[in-house]
């Protein structure tokens, strides 16, 4: 019988969706290498070592008809999983009490496997049993996702594992461990500034970046026992002695010469095989992190990317500007994600394009509708398209989907247009929000609420109109004893509902 894991226990991992690892999202990708992998809907997942089911519940939530089974030794996160399964009613997941390396055989095959933060943290023969496990219940066209930490990158995290290792007390639990690893940062951090060595900036920036990370990854990624980097190559070769062959990678820009610098492109370009040339951008970029899609050896995979079939597929972006978008110049302008992230595009087709999938998201347009509209749109501004006005906008957009600016889709979805007299919340939305304060949007990511916006959408139960909401507002916001003006509280009640509506939280 599988006992648990303390650690995980102790300090919970925070368990997330990852837009990443969405089935559909998968699935373009993998048409774009010539595999016809199964549509979201009817499809089997399974997802090891998913943790509190942050990952894996929502798509089983949002697609019923789908089955998602998950693996999981922490009890806590079992418990916790479960939980959720029963309030939610989900009929179609479960996640299991069990180790990657008991028998699974009776859980039969998946169109998609899942194992995330897992593979780089376990011991090695439970590392060869994940690989088998893709190789032995991956559908025939099926995609496995597997994560883990890359070298050479990461040896620059592993001088401060080092040193967090032999500082902390490694009979601790995980809460004290991580008390001590932040006494430790203290007790660094004056030293290293006065230090000028590359080295030492270095792990400055490493423990800017920690004090500012969920407790949960720099415990689990910096204080467990096993942390095992590996490259690529070395990956790929024990994966293929599972059966299995490397189909892309999540984050498709990695894939690419071009990105690494006009001076160097042409060299890595010229390396002919596809596997050697992925290991050598890793060694040139010193990357830290892979995320593989993996699938059986004896599916066929386009060695480059099928650019026709691009205009097949249908897009979404959740894309913002603080700019008033000139349609009429090729002035270069700037869009900007939920994280932040800048994203600067000059052809009055690209912007039109984005223009439109910010106004319809979570809605993906099709390649051709988007092509159009975006057309119509410049001409409708006085725009004129000259000659190269579609290889540009071809080559931006293209870019836009390799950053992951824009997402590339099999499944168009909906969006609202207009509030509800009585806004009600999807009964995931309100279960999560009771939770804490994350809950997963319909295109699979994290929306982080404040304490504000958490108690307003887990009372969206479709009973109050906005008055009644702005009342329940009110009334906690003086519980707490905080001062407020009625106006802007409804007002930003409305900003919250339409927030809500744009992340798919709401009821249709």
């Amino acid at each position: 019988m599988p006992t648990t894991l303390d650690s995980y226990d102790d300090l919970p991992y925070e368990s997330l969706p990852l837009p990443d690892t969405h089935p559909d999202y998968l699935r373009a990708l993998a048409h774009l290498y010539g595999v016809d992998a199964a549509p979201m809907a009817s499809c089997r997942v399974l997802e090891l070592g998913c943790a509190g089911g942050g990952n894996l519940l929502p798509l089983a939530w949002h697609y019923p008809s789908s089955q998602c089974v998950g693996v999981e030794l922490a009890r806590g996160h079992v418990d916790e999983a479960e939980a959720l399964i029963a309030e939610l009613g989900l009929g179609n997941a479960q996640v299991l009490h069990r180790s990657i390396t008991d028998d699974l055989s009776d859980l039969g095959a998946f169109d998609y496997i899942i194992a995330h933060g897992v593979f780089s943290w376990v011991p090695r023969a439970v590392q060869d049993r994940l690989l088998e496990i893709c190789g032995r219940h991956l559908a025939p066209n099926g995609v496995a996702y597997i994560s883990y930490n890359t070298l050479p990158g990461w040896h620059v995290r592993g001088l401060l594992r080092d040193a967090l290792l032999a500082y902390c007390s490694p009979s601790g639990r995980a809460s004290e461990r991580l008390t001590q690893a932040h006494a430790l940062f203290d007790l660094m951090e004056p030293a290293l500034r006065a230090n000028s060595s590359l080295d030492a900036q270095l792990a400055l920036q490493e423990i800017d970046y920690l004090r500012r990370a969920a407790p949960s990854y720099v415990y689990h990624e910096y204080l467990e026992e096993i942390n095992e980097p590996l490259h690529f190559s070395t990956f790929i070769q024990r994966a293929t002695q599972a059966g299995l062959a490397y189909l892309a990678d999540a984050e498709p820009w990695t894939m690419f010469p071009d990105t690494v610098g006009t001076a160097a492109a042409a060299a890595f370009a010229a390396i002919p095989e596809r596997l050697q040339q992925e290991q050598m951008l890793d060694l040139a970029r010193l990357r830290k992190f892979r995320r593989s899609l993996l699938v059986r050896k004896e599916v066929q995979v386009r060695a480059t990317p099928d650019l026709a079939a691009l205009e097949t597929l249908a897009y979404f972006a959740d894309l913002s500007s603080t700019e008033e978008i000139d349609l009429g110049s090729t002035s270069a302008q700037d869009f900007s994600g939920p994280a932040g992230n800048r994203y600067s595009v000059s052809q009055p087709l690209t912007k039109a394009a984005l223009m439109l999938l910010a106004m319809h998201y979570p809605q993906a347009l099709t390649w051709g509708e988007l092509q159009q509209r975006a057309t119509a749109l410049v001409v409708e501004h006085g725009g004129s398209l000259d000659g190269d006005a579609m290889d540009t906008y071809r080559t931006e957009l293209f870019s836009l989907i390799a950053y992951q600016a824009v997402r590339p889709s099999l499944e168009l979805g909906t969006r609202i247009d207009a509030l509800s007299e009585y806004p009600c919340a999807h009964s995931l939305a309100r279960a999560q929000a009771a939770r804490g304060r994350i809950v997963a949007s319909v295109r699979h990511t994290a929306v982080e609420l404040d304490a504000l916006g958490a108690t307003l959408l887990m009372h969206l139960d479709g009973t109050r109109k906005l008055h009644e909401l702005v009342t329940l507002m009110a009334d906690a916001l003086k519980q707490k004893g905080q001062i407020f003006d009625p106006a802007l509280l409804e007002s930003t009640c409305v900003q919250m509902l339409w927030t809500f509506a744009r992340q798919g939280l709401l009821d249709q």
